[in-house]
């Protein structure tokens, strides 16, 4: 995509996202059950840490300020797995009660899923995405990149798309794969397909472009030098409250505010991160995001 086409898309983002957000972010545990390679969890501080129920509903108390007019998403998750948190369809509920302007985006690596979690997902009003990190379709190659057990995700799998195929908790589910430009993204839709073609109805496979954390940029990435980032129209709450500047600063080590202090659109308005979304800087001058290969 060039430059002046991405900063059409900006532009028109810009219009509609000044004031408000276009998502937020809210990591209700920090726990995880995998251990992938390409992610920083081992390296968290809070990865142990459950979000404080009075500061969950603090946020959605902020979260109500915005127009009921304007439509945002929320993605309840970080750098965690969402379904470790023991209250995660409770606070579902509070958001699709308090907040009935907000989509919700859900990302799982789905090994954990049970049949009831199935069930609790199709009553999610408002869900947008239901996105299952996979990543690998070899046993072998899947417990060395995500330290978990392929067939108990794949039997999850199996029984979201059957449930899926039943009673459409949404159009199609998507299956993700960091991909790495070899013949092994083929061969993986290859074989996922081969597996589920039964449902190829329900399903879309979603290749993502191996983006590096902030200050992990590896050396065959190239960083887009004169585009500004749709990121900017973003707040990215951990579990501790802290607010990171986005979803590539999975260590919240450029916090643009903290939740516990600061409302969240006083933090998504603050001076020096709004100038970011008004002003179309490319990203070469701005850092860190001059790091990032997002």
């Amino acid at each position: 995509m060039s430059a002046m086409v991405y900063s059409d898309i900006f532009r028109k983002i810009q219009n509609k996202y000044i004031d408000y957000p276009d998502e937020i972010t809210i990591e209700t545990t920090g726990k995880c059950n995998a251990k992938c390679k390409f992610c920083p969890h081992y390296e968290l501080d809070r990865r142990f840490i459950d979000m404080e129920d009075s500061l969950f509903f603090k946020i959605i108390g902020d979260l109500k300020e915005i127009p009921i007019n304007h439509k945002f998403n929320i993605s309840p998750f970080k750098v965690n797995e969402p379904l470790m948190d023991n209250k995660f369809f409770e606070k579902i509920g509070v958001i699709n009660t308090e907040l009935p302007n907000a989509n919700i985006r859900f990302f799982s690596n789905f090994n954990m899923a049970t049949f009831n979690d199935i069930e609790r997902l199709s009553k999610i009003k408002n869900l947008d995405t239901l996105w299952i990190s996979l990543n690998e379709i070899e046993a072998d190659r899947y417990k060395e990149v995500m330290g978990l057990e392929l067939d108990k995700t794949l039997d999850n799998i199996k029984n979201l798309l059957e449930f899926n195929k039943k009673y459409k908790i949404i159009d199609k589910v998507s299956i993700s794969r960091v991909a790495d430009d070899t013949s092994k993204d083929i061969e993986f839709k290859n074989k996922f397909d081969r597996i589920f073609g039964k449902y190829s109805s329900e399903y879309d496979i979603k290749f993502i472009k191996r983006a590096e954390w902030i200050d992990f940029l590896g050396k065959q990435h190239e960083v887009p030098g004169n585009e500004p980032c749709l990121r900017w129209f973003e707040v990215n709450i951990t579990c501790t409250g802290k607010v990171a500047l986005c979803c590539m600063d999975g260590k919240g080590e450029y916090c643009i505010g903290d939740v516990n202090e600061q409302s969240v659109l006083e933090i998504y308005n603050r001076k020096e991160y709004r100038e970011l979304r008004e002003n179309i800087y490319p990203r070469k001058f701005i850092a860190p995001c001059n790091r990032c290969s997002l």
